[in-house]
């Protein structure tokens, strides 16, 4: 029975060991940054509800030992239990202790890392806050260098621009003097040459003047003989006779009047003039300026290519055209205007010049009296040779096998004719071409009409 008993007080007291055992649970720590480990302790409420446990299996155990009386055995058992347990409870109380102090050491290290942490940190905030503002003042102090940066580089960029305006402006001020300078040095030489000009200009207009004067008096002259001849008796009665001045072959001078369109270096004949034909030429050219009838221009004598096949000094006469050629090369020609026979009075063919007379004595042929009596019957013994003749002031008679063709290459009172078929089948030219071309061609000269 007291073993029993001190078995059953061995297990209660295991029961109360374990009861106390599980009855204050280990308590979790508070987290620290570092997640400290704390050794877990039992709070005084906990040991209250501890000890009344112990209290009421202390009272079942006595309520129990007193109902029966213990043996020897079961005292020794009950106090080797005794001794047991209070052994257990001075370990329990000495490990509640050192984990007590354990923790209060885990706890003071936790605050004391949690301290150091918040302290870190709190120079770690204040190291970032440095730094920041260390930041801010660095990017301050960049952007306050770039502005000033920037600022310098307009400045330069101005001052750059404003040195290239004022370059500029003095290059051109440069170029301007210079121009000036050059206008100024071309307007000193264009004076200088000015007056030079005007100086030979002036020594022109006097020898001009001179030279006016000594023509004015040689025309004074010229036209004074001019009047003598014209106021002759051959210039009142007309040319009653023959007029061939004695001639020779030979390069002749442009004359200076109105009759010389010589044209080139053609031979011409230089005429020894009768004073007849002087007279009768004096008293043209006093008329010339006088006359209503203006010479065209194309109808002008001038030098044309012209290939004929036709040898040098042949007249090639083109009656369509109403053109007379006199050939002075193989290929070059002296062109006149023409008038031309009417429709069925026309020639066709080869002659030669047979005859040459100056203000010649005109007869109208048989023909010419037939066909019109009451405008040539009159004329029928002549009309003297002078203003009024319709041959004009040369005449170049045209033959055919020796014999007299009754045409004629001659002068015309009425050259407003030229270009036209109004004639009896003769070849009109106005009186100072037929005169220019006269002195071209010698009697013998082959005259081709086409």
């Amino acid at each position: 029975m007291q073993l029993r008993n001190l078995l059953l007080l061995g297990i209660g007291a295991g029961l109360a060991m374990n009861v106390a055992a599980f009855a204050a649970p280990p308590v979790p720590a508070p987290s620290t940054p570092e997640t400290a480990t704390v050794v877990p302790v039992a709070t005084k409420a906990e040991e209250e509800a501890l000890k009344k446990k112990k209290k009421a299996a202390a009272a079942k155990s006595k309520s129990k030992t007193a109902a029966k009386p213990l043996t020897e055995q079961e005292k020794k058992a009950a106090k080797a239990k005794a001794e047991k347990e209070k052994l257990a409870k001075a370990k329990a109380l000495k490990e509640k202790q050192l984990a007590k102090a354990k923790a209060d050491k885990e706890k003071q290290l936790a605050k004391a890392k949690a301290e150091r942490e918040k302290q870190l940190a709190a120079a770690k905030a204040e190291r970032d806050k440095k730094l920041a503002a260390a930041k801010v003042e660095k990017e301050k102090r960049a952007a306050q260098a770039k502005v000033e940066r920037e600022k310098m580089m307009a400045e330069r960029a101005k001052a750059a621009e404003e040195r290239k305006i004022r370059l500029a402006k003095e290059a051109e001020e440069r170029k301007v003097a210079r121009a000036k300078a050059a206008d100024e040095r071309r307007l000193l030489r264009e004076a200088k040459a000015k007056a030079i000009e005007e100086q030979r200009l002036a020594k022109i207009k006097a020898e001009e003047e001179r030279q006016r004067q000594v023509a004015a008096a040689a025309e004074a002259a010229r036209q004074a003989e001019l009047a003598r001849l014209a106021a002759s008796q051959v210039v009142q009665t007309g040319n009653n006779g023959e007029l061939r001045s004695e001639t020779a072959m030979q390069a002749a001078p442009k004359p200076n009047n109105i009759f010389a369109n010589l044209f080139g270096g053609q031979q011409v004949q230089k005429a020894s003039l009768l004073p007849e034909t002087r007279a009768l030429d004096a008293a043209l050219e006093l008329k010339g300026p006088n006359k209503r009838f203006k010479v065209p221009p194309e109808y002008e004598p001038q030098v044309v290519q012209y290939n004929s096949g036709y040898p040098r000094g042949t007249i090639i006469i083109d009656t369509a055209a109403h053109r007379l050629y006199l050939m002075e090369g193989s290929s070059k020609a002296r062109r006149y205007a023409i008038a031309v026979g009417k429709d069925g009075l026309q020639y066709k063919g080869t002659v030669k010049v047979g005859d040459k007379q100056e203000w010649p004595r005109w007869i109208p042929t048989k023909e010419m009296q037939a066909r019109e009596p009451a405008k040539y019957g009159r004329y029928a013994d002549g009309m003297p040779g002078g203003g009024a003749n319709p041959l004009g002031a040369r005449a170049i008679y045209l033959y055919e096998n020796g014999r007299d063709t009754h045409l004629r290459i001659h002068g015309t009172i009425a050259p407003e004719t030229i270009g036209t078929d109004s004639s009896n089948g003769c070849f009109r030219m106005i009186n100072e071409h037929v005169m220019d071309l006269y002195k071209r061609v010698p009697v013998g000269t082959q005259v081709i009409v086409l």
